[in-house]
C-alpha cells in the first residue's frame, strides 16, 4: 500500500492543472481555425480548377464529336 502511495504521489506534480488545459484548448482551437481556412481555400482552388478544366474539354470534345459525325463517311 505504501508503495501504491508513494508512485502516486510522486505522479501529482506531473499532472496538467486546469489552466494548462484551458491554454491548450485556446491552442487547439487556433490550430483547428487554421486548418478549417487552409482547407476550405484549397478546395475552392481545386473546385475551380476543375471547372477550368471542363470548361476546355468539354467543348472540343463536342467539337470532335461533331467533326467525327460529319466527315467520317
Amino acid at each position: 500500500m505504501e508503495t501504491r502511495l508513494t508512485r502516486l504521489e510522486a505522479l501529482i506534480p506531473t499532472l496538467a492543472t486546469r489552466e494548462d488545459l484551458a491554454c491548450l484548448e485556446s491552442r487547439m482551437n487556433a490550430s483547428i481555425g487554421r486548418v478549417e481556412t487552409t482547407l476550405h481555400s484549397e478546395m475552392t482552388k481545386q473546385t475551380w480548377r476543375i471547372i477550368a478544366l471542363l470548361a476546355g474539354l468539354l467543348p472540343s470534345l463536342f467539337a470532335a464529336a461533331i467533326y467525327v459525325t460529319k466527315y467520317a463517311n
